[in-house]
């Protein structure tokens, strides 16, 4: 039996309606529950990849814009991921990728990954996942991913593929 493993990263208030968000990544929102449901309908494991700063993470920041700041509603998991998360591991993150969860997919047969900033953060852990386990088929829907920048967000999906990442 294969074992799967779906991460989903940034789904959360700042980076769905808050200060980092865009038009596209609210319309994901069902695509990706349709993936945690058939996730643990098949004994998969669910990861919610979450940002998790300081304050004084943003005071060498250029742009200014503070989001997913620890304990503040913003940082939260976004709509009906909290129906989920319960059901899965969250792992809070100070960068892009996750070290803690190049650790945890070293075992799974099959690691797709959903969510949000897409030329960042799917980019960086798509690469961790295929670092962890280069047999694994690791996996990037479309439909499952949103991002402020689309014309990066096509090249990193462009890279992915080069890497051997399955674009859907």
């Amino acid at each position: 039996m294969s074992m799967k493993a779906l991460v989903v990263v940034n789904y959360q208030n700042d980076h769905v309606v808050g200060p980092v968000s865009n038009r596209y990544t609210q319309l994901i929102e069902e695509n990706i529950v349709e993936r945690i449901e058939d996730t643990l309908k098949s004994k998969g494991k669910v990861f919610f990849l979450v940002d998790s700063f300081n304050e004084s993470h943003f005071r060498d920041q250029k742009n200014g814009v503070r989001y997913c700041i620890r304990a503040t509603p913003g940082a939260e998991l976004y709509g009906r991921m909290n129906d989920y998360s319960s059901k899965g591991s969250i792992i809070r993150k100070e960068t892009c990728g996750s070290e803690e969860l190049l650790g945890h997919l070293r075992t799974f047969d099959s690691i797709e990954i959903c969510g949000v900033e897409t030329e960042k953060d799917i980019l960086a852990n798509a690469i961790i996942a295929k670092t962890s386990n280069p047999k694994a088929e690791v996996v990037v829907r479309q439909n499952c991913v949103a991002t402020r920048n689309s014309a990066l967000a096509e090249e990193a999906l462009d890279v992915l593929s080069g890497i051997g990442v399955r674009i859907l």
